[in-house]
């Protein structure tokens, strides 16, 4: 047995007891392997694995927090994006009920089209039937606002209003822009283009600073604008809502609806805008609806199946008139539908 196969039992042990350092360290690595170094090298690669570890659970630490912020973070913007909508549900509701309104008040809704059209009129109503008396009638339909007025309108006078001393002149160009802006608005393209047009007319040039208020939250309401020039912002309870493209028109509501100001608006740069006064759009609205009250009631007139009809009956047709327009082709009265209107021929054949 002296031929040396006897090896020393720290050679026989196995390699599966060779241990190596978990995080891909040499020097650790080399310790495990190695059992003939000294203490102090292993206490080296002992502290080593635990500024390791000490580092990983630090950040570790670090990432938690950093989550936690950023679920805090969505937490809140969640609860702002409720708030919004919310607020533009609200909105939402407010604008149906408002176009709901202004369609019930709207005395006669032209539907663009070409000639011929035909004036068709409803032989039996509600708020024909439910109202008596002419003065009364006659006063229904004399404008598109909602509010009611102080004052007391003698309708067998002219009102007591030039137009001619309420035009501005403006170039041309300006013109067509500001009937663009009114005619895209949802609230007035259902006007009449002569309303539209006597809108234009009268509308003046203001000018506003940077930081000032066009429209304050809250007060009374007493011109509609357009945009001309500049940068304004819309704001409700001091929260920014969004803002307002150049050549578009606002604050119609509050002319409408004698409502006060839902909303602010803010010049973020100078602005130069066109502004209606109330009284003038009342005046414009009355004076083009007592023009086309006469116009209908000539034209009833002429036809010989009414001409003879009382004074209040024939303002309540006149009341219940509405113009619809057919292109060439189109069927009026089809055969075996239920009739619940009759026509009076205006233009075309």
């Amino acid at each position: 047995m002296g031929n040396g196969s006897v090896k020393p039992r720290y050679l026989k042990r196995p390699d599966s007891h060779v241990g190596s350092c978990p995080f891909g360290c040499s020097r650790c690595s080399k310790v495990l392997k190695d059992p003939g170094l000294s203490i102090s090298t292993i206490t080296g690669a002992a502290d080593i694995l635990r500024s390791k570890i000490w580092e990983l659970e630090k950040e570790l630490k670090r990432q938690e927090e950093e989550l936690h912020e950023r679920n805090y973070h969505i937490l809140e913007l969640q609860e702002q994006l409720a708030k919004q909508t919310r607020t533009i549900s609200d909105l939402t509701e407010e604008l149906k009920c408002k176009c709901i309104q202004l369609n019930k008040l709207q005395d006669v809704v032209v539907t663009q089209g070409t000639n011929p059209f035909l004036f068709s009129t409803l032989i039996e109503t509600p708020r024909a039937s439910q109202v008596a008396g002419n003065n009364r009638r006659r006063g229904a339909k004399e404008g598109v606002s909602a509010e009611p007025t102080t004052r007391t309108y003698d309708l067998t006078e002219q009102p007591r209003f030039s137009f001619e001393k309420a035009r501005v002149r403006k170039a041309s160009s300006e013109k067509k822009l500001i009937t663009d802006a009114l005619s895209r608005n949802q609230f007035l393209k259902r006007l009449d283009p002569q309303q539209i047009r006597d809108m234009v007319e009268c509308m003046y040039g203001r000018t506003y600073q940077q930081g000032s208020y066009i429209i304050k939250q809250g007060e009374p309401g007493n011109h509609i604008f357009v945009l001309a020039e500049g940068r304004l912002e819309v704001y409700q309870h001091n929260k920014f809502l969004s803002s307002i493209p150049v050549w578009t028109a606002f604050g119609e509501l509050a002319i409408l609806y004698n409502c006060t100001r839902t909303a602010s608006v803010k010049a973020v740069t100078s602005v130069k805008t066109w502004a209606l006064d109330r009284e003038v759009f009342q005046n414009i609205m009355r004076r083009t609806a007592q023009a086309r009250h006469d116009q209908y009631r000539n034209f009833l007139r002429s036809v010989s199946l009414l001409k003879d009809l009382p004074e209040d009956k024939l303002t309540k047709i006149i009341d219940c008139l509405e113009v619809e327009y057919y292109d060439k082709g189109d069927c009026v009265i089809r055969e075996g539908e239920e009739g619940s209107t009759f026509f009076v021929i205006s233009k075309g054949k």
